[in-house]
């Protein structure tokens, strides 16, 4: 028995040391990644660059051509590029929680430019009602005082028309 019971204790404090290090296994971040803020604004821009071209003609090579030259604006925005941009992703790909954090600052910043642009539509649509109705009371009240009178028909017949026209006078001058 006392074999046994050496050996369950070893057993025990084997997997409790096993267990420790796999826990402490340190939730430092590698270097060559991107940090959450600017993350987070990297990933805001390119959702708003995807949903720039939502609207485009979906060609088999739409993306390609349109796609490829706003990402790479964005990365140039942001000093990165899409080597350490796709490590960073798969990185808090990895880590959910990080990244949970990182699109509920995003949703967060959509809503808010969202909200701004709305703001400024009400507000040109406020503007241009205002001007309309300016416009429409400022038109006169009464009717002119003299009556318009209505078009007149158009002949139906052309010849009838040309041949009810006075001959013009060509003077010529005498020298």
């Amino acid at each position: 028995m006392p074999l046994n019971y050496r050996m369950h204790k070893y057993n025990k404090l084997f997997f409790s040391v096993l267990i420790f290090l796999i826990a402490c296994k340190g939730s430092k971040s590698p270097g060559d990644i991107i940090n959450q803020e600017r993350m987070t604004g990297l990933l805001t821009e390119i959702h708003i660059a995807d949903g720039s071209m939502y609207n485009t003609m979906q060609m088999p090579d739409t993306l390609y051509k349109y796609g490829t030259a706003k990402y790479l604006v964005i990365f140039k925005k942001y000093h990165t590029d899409s080597v350490e941009f796709r490590k960073s992703f798969k990185y808090y790909s990895a880590h959910p929680d990080l990244l949970a954090s990182i699109y509920e600052q995003i949703t967060t910043n959509l809503k808010q430019k969202s909200d701004s642009i709305n703001k400024i539509n009400q507000l040109q649509m406020q503007k241009d009602y205002k001007r309309r109705n300016d416009s429409l009371n400022n038109l006169p009240k009464t009717a002119p005082k003299h009556p318009v009178s209505p078009p007149q028909p158009a002949l139906q017949n052309p010849k009838q028309n040309f041949n009810q026209r006075k001959p013009k006078r060509h003077v010529v001058p005498v020298p």
